[in-house]
């Protein structure tokens, strides 16, 4: 399957809802380079099932990872996507970008259409403090489950008891250790 098609059905699917939609051609391989179409496109939070449901259906799909950041007054989560998984004909890279209010961080759970995703959203109700409705466990996979707080939010006024150390690329942005 091509990128042009994954990027045309979920056009089908998502209609208005697919958002700043676009084929990025990026250039892969060591001893032999060939290029590669990857899709990126915004969806709203709502959205998000549908969008995975709908590249569920072009064939195998694979979550390599939902990764996440505090954008300021959102956060920002990317999901990481393979249509055509392990299939002859290669596998198209799609990623969906969802915003999150912080007063209101959550986003429906696609656990239920990828089961593979439950670790990662888990991961992001840990260190972000995402809500993911539907999600079949909340219990923490890195960090202790009584951790008052989201480690990669900037807006925890309770991070600096915790922070042990930061590295040098952090200290212009994020929380200052006293």
């Amino acid at each position: 399957m091509k990128a042009a098609q994954v990027l045309e059905a979920l056009t089908a699917a998502l209609g208005e809802k697919l958002k700043s939609p676009e084929l990025r051609p990026r250039e892969t391989g060591v001893r032999k380079k060939w290029r590669v179409e990857e899709i990126w496109a915004e969806v709203p939070r709502e959205a998000i099932p549908q969008a995975v449901a709908a590249l569920r259906n072009l064939g195998p799909l694979h979550i390599s990872i939902i990764s996440g950041h505090d954008a300021g007054e959102t956060i920002e989560l990317l999901y990481h996507l393979a249509v055509g998984f392990g299939t002859e004909g290669g596998e198209v890279m799609v990623t969906l970008r969802t915003f999150l209010p912080k007063g209101d961080p959550t986003v429906p759970s696609i656990s239920g259409i990828l089961p593979g995703a439950e670790t990662t959203e888990r991961e992001k109700i840990e260190f972000l403090g995402v809500d993911f409705p539907g999600i079949p466990r909340r219990d923490h996979v890195f960090l202790p489950d009584d951790l008052p707080v989201h480690p990669w939010r900037r807006d925890e006024p309770e991070l600096q008891k915790f922070l042990h150390r930061m590295v040098e690329w952090e200290k212009d942005d994020g929380p200052q250790k006293s």
